[in-house]
């Protein structure tokens, strides 16, 4: 199912409500596309809402396709503009991340841990480092430790490719814009390659995967341009209907009736760690609102 915009009816007076979703049944490349909408109130009770969960790079795309978004943006795409809010898509933020391969020089005996078991954090929980171990063949055992930044700075912006709802928008999260970004880069870096070099663990390796550390100890410069040609995500994106730009305290989009933005778009900041945990938190906590307030409960 692909969900392309909120139907948007003309509102009562106070701005326009969502009452629906429009979607594209999109299973065996069948294009139909369907409506949905809220069951109408009886007897004076209050609308119900429609409550966008896509995710930072859905939640955005859903709004700007809806006509909530930057007005000149839209127009270029022949989207006929309802909100002008100028902030949908801004604020793109992931963590940093690089991933280095060492060459296990014997195969280890024991199933190694999941990576849960092995995660550590380090530098005041600047970084997060996690570790796969992969058998590549009866002979060859490869050891994948990743690492992140935890509380990047950069930030960058997503925008509508076309009006496809099927088509990916364009995202550009600018990594290493600030140059501290780069800087935990680098001291994220020399702390594996340390971690590396230590005995306890160097006597285990072969040579490298990713000629990270192979040799003498890497430079800063090294280091910096090791991080610029392999910087990658992890998938722990967020940002793009932030809260105090796009929706309010309790997750309403501004100017419009009815809709809320309950996912990792509206994240101001990174939680450091996999976001999933706190994302489920917050559709508890705001679903448990969101009850008391349809029952007049305080």
């Amino acid at each position: 199912m692909k969900p392309t915009r909120p139907v948007q009816p003309p509102g009562d007076g106070r701005g326009p409500r969502a009452q629906g979703l429009r979607f594209i049944n999109s299973y065996n490349d069948n294009s139909d596309v369907y409506e949905v909408y809220l069951n109408q109130p009886t007897k004076g009770g209050p609308w119900g809402d429609v409550i966008l969960s896509a995710g930072a790079l859905g939640s955005p795309q859903i709004l700007m396709l809806s006509g909530i978004g930057p007005h000149e943006h839209l127009k270029k795409l022949n989207i006929s503009p309802l909100i002008n809010t100028t902030e949908v898509g801004k604020g793109m933020q992931d963590n940093p991340s690089l991933a280095f391969g060492l060459n296990i020089s014997q195969a280890l005996q024991k199933q190694p841990p999941a990576g849960a078991q092995i995660v550590g954090i380090a530098n005041d929980f600047r970084f997060i480092i996690g570790s796969l171990t992969v058998p590549m063949s009866l002979n060859t055992t490869i050891k994948i430790i990743s690492a992140k930044v935890t509380d990047p700075l950069s930030r960058g912006e997503l925008r509508l490719n076309s009006t496809d709802p099927r088509q990916n928008p364009s995202v550009k999260f600018n990594y290493f814009e600030k140059k501290s970004d780069l800087d935990e880069c680098v001291q994220m870096a020399h702390l594996i390659e340390r971690s590396a070099r230590t005995e306890s663990i160097e006597r285990f390796l072969g040579r490298t995967q990713s000629g990270f550390v192979d040799g003498g100890a890497s430079t800063e410069e090294e280091l910096r341009e090791y991080c610029k040609k392999n910087v990658s995500t992890i998938g722990h994106y967020h940002g793009g209907c932030l809260v105090g730009s796009v929706v309010d305290g309790d997750y309403k989009v501004f100017g419009v009736e009815g809709l809320r933005v309950l996912d990792g778009s509206t994240f101001l900041d990174s939680p450091g760690t996999n976001p999933m945990a706190t994302l489920m938190m917050l559709g508890r906590y705001q679903g448990l609102k969101m009850l008391r307030e349809r029952h007049g409960d305080k």
